[in-house]
């Protein structure tokens, strides 16, 4: 109160001296909480936009609320103490969404993608640098995306069903095999990730496997003298930003890319159970945004097959769905258009599509994000789609979403938000690994999907 008092008669003395100045102080002053309610304003309702309270509400009076969860590129296992390659990608997320919403969370079950292109021991022939991707048939069992399903149960007996989509597979012989194990030659060896390629074979049901050896620890090439050691920080950022996790893009949008969607495909059918109330979200990290969204269009994809050369192949059908008959394209085609039309909320942790599009230029392929979220929009005509997309500026890996009028239709509405992952050490350093991956984890971006002020009238 003393100090108070000071400052009060200081600044008195001050306003009596210079009371020419007190017209322009006090217009700074009035702009600046014009300014300031205005802010608050503009950050109540994006704060309202992003949040999921009346989703939750609507799953408190029926309806069956689905979260799907789909992971990014340079996936790492959550803990030290979980095995090399159980990596549990929701269970960050999980967590701070369960703290928020007073649930708990419980492993409901598992389904592979096994039919088709993916049905047990059907290897296809696809080559890097001259040699297989897949040697065996058990590799290719193995590389099969899957789902794991949890049971998100509210203190309110209220369930929140979240499909837990990985792709990861896929990817691995080829990072394993021709990546980590080959450039250990070069900037010396990958502790952290030899470790994960090559772990320990753990058979699973159906002929599938929780973990497999994709390399053994003798395979991986040493850095010989006099051939220079590369320095530390540079060595940690080649290991683990450009050698596991900038490979997962460039093999998304190469040859793999059809693979993934129609593994991701198969596994959302899976996931998929009609019902007469429901409500979708997808919470995505960095690639996985535009690998679901991909999956997700069939319109988009029999649109630019009309333009393709001919082939031999249905329309509107892509190389990997050659196979199957009609009746089941256009089956899935109206329940992915289902599962957009009630899709409400796209949580983008991490966005890429400024740089993956620089790969479809090409608009008449069919592969242009743009247009996948433009369907989602004409589907959600009656009511609008929002995408909420968090940014760290300390991430490397990530880009705002584009948002200029018109451009996803006129029922997607964008909001880009700031996040903040990773320490800053002296304003000069934060940990770019960190920076990306550390999303889920973020409590003030938890807190704009579920504002707490606003969750106690579902609890």
């Amino acid at each position: 109160m003393i100090q108070l008092t000071q400052i009060g008669s200081i600044t008195g003395s001050v306003f009596r001296k210079h009371r020419r100045w007190q017209a322009e102080v006090l217009a700074i002053v009035g702009y600046l909480l014009a300014t300031l309610c205005s802010q608050s304003a503009g950050a109540i309702d994006t704060q309202s936009k992003a949040s999921l309270v009346e989703s939750l509400k609507r799953a408190d009076t029926g309806t069956q609320l689905n979260i799907f969860y789909v992971h990014g590129i340079g996936i790492d296992p959550p803990n030290v103490n979980a095995g090399p390659q159980d990596f549990q990608v929701s269970q960050e997320f999980r967590t701070s969404l369960c703290r928020m919403i007073d649930c708990t969370s419980k492993l409901a079950g598992r389904n592979y993608a096994d039919k088709g292109l993916f049905r047990p021991n059907a290897r296809p022939t696809l080559k890097y640098l001259g040699e297989d991707v897949w040697k065996t048939n058990e590799d290719w069992n193995a590389a099969a995306p899957f789902v794991d399903h949890y049971n998100l149960v509210r203190k309110n007996g209220t369930t929140i069903y979240l499909h837990e989509i990985n792709w990861w597979p896929l990817v691995f012989s080829a990072k394993c095999r021709q990546i980590i194990a080959t450039d250990a030659a070069l900037v010396d060896r990958d502790r952290k990730h030899t470790a994960i390629c090559s772990a320990q074979t753990i058979p699973d049901n159906d002929g599938r496997y929780k973990s497999y050896a994709w390399i053994t620890k003798d395979e991986v090439q040493t850095r010989k003298a006099p051939w220079p050691k590369a320095a530390v920080l540079n060595r940690w950022l080649k290991h683990d930003i450009l050698d596991w996790g900038f490979a997962d893009a460039l093999l998304a949008v190469g040859p793999l890319h059809e693979y993934l969607i129609e593994g991701i495909r198969e596994v959302i059918l899976e996931s998929f159970t009609p019902a007469e109330k429901q409500e979708f979200i997808i919470v995505s990290h960095s690639l996985g945004s535009y690998l679901m969204f991909s999956a997700l269009d069939l319109q988009s994809e029999a649109r630019a097959s009309t333009l393709a050369p001919q082939t031999d192949r249905p329309a509107g059908t892509s190389e990997l769905q050659s196979g199957l008959a009609a009746s089941t394209i256009e089956e899935r085609k109206k329940t992915f258009d289902d599962v957009l039309r009630k899709t409400s909320h796209a949580y983008f942790m991490a966005n890429q599509l400024s740089l993956l599009e620089l790969a479809n230029l090409d608009e008449t392929k069919g592969g242009n994000l743009i247009t996948h979220l433009k369907v989602w929009g004409d589907l959600r005509a009656e009511a609008r789609a929002h995408i909420v997309a968090f940014s760290d500026p300390d991430d490397l890996l990530t880009w705002q979403v584009p948002d200029r009028e018109g451009m996803y239709g006129n029922s997607v509405t964008v909001m880009n938000l700031p996040a903040k992952n990773a320490r800053r050490w002296f304003w000069f350093f934060a940990n770019p690994e960190s920076a990306h991956t550390a999303y889920d984890k973020n409590k003030r971006a938890v807190r704009a999907m579920v504002p707490k002020a606003d969750l106690r009238s579902t609890q």
